[in-house]
């Protein structure tokens, strides 16, 4: 078996100095995929987009419901942004599939997405969902309809799945950057990466 079925491993970052870690997987097993994406999910986070300081609250029965609500609301709210350049970020890719020409998921991708959607509400991490294409065809409007299918992947997650879309950074990526040992004119290249920063 070739060593590039059995294993491919992500290894480009967001940003210059950021550390990404990926776990060796099997090329086309999603099962494997999701494992993969559910460790980085649920490890100990080191390094947020956003840190806030530490507060110790103390709660009283007596309190209002209102006021606890307000509370619980105000603890759930994620803002998300670029990451640290030392943040750490695993790379978890998926070969989401479109229409052909288009941002419009089909119906098996839109399965696939339902079930990474239960993985990224373990927690609260921020995720990067970058959209990539091959190199055939117009490389701006590769760039415009990679963006497109980002956006497109991030409604359908927080539309169908409840998960806040602050914590969803849609990236287009356009041909920029192929997977590791693939020309960049081969269509493995039309993926969806999700990148977890944390």
């Amino acid at each position: 078996m070739k060593a590039n079925n059995v294993i491919k491993i992500i290894a480009t970052s967001c940003l210059a100095g950021a550390m990404l870690v990926s776990y060796p997987v099997r090329a086309d097993d999603d099962a494997d995929k999701m494992k993969q994406l559910e460790r980085a999910m649920s490890e100990p986070s080191e390094k947020k987009l956003v840190s806030k300081p530490r507060t110790r609250a103390i709660v009283f029965d007596a309190a209002p419901k209102e006021e606890n609500a307000a509370h619980a609301q105000e603890a759930s709210t994620i803002s998300c942004g670029m990451p640290a350049a030392d943040a750490k970020i695993t790379a978890v890719d998926f070969a989401i599939q479109f229409k052909i020409g288009s941002a419009d998921l089909t119906d098996s991708s839109e399965k696939t997405l339902q079930k990474i959607a239960k993985v990224l509400s373990i927690s609260n991490n921020c995720i990067l969902v970058e959209g990539h294409t091959d190199s055939v065809g117009n490389a701006d409007r590769n760039f415009e309809l990679s963006r497109q299918r980002a956006a497109s992947v991030v409604k359908f997650i927080t539309e169908n799945a409840g998960i806040a879309q602050s914590r969803l950074i849609p990236v287009g990526k356009g041909s920029s950057e192929p997977a590791k040992n693939l020309d960049s004119r081969n269509p493995k290249n039309r993926r969806v990466v999700f990148k977890v920063v944390g």
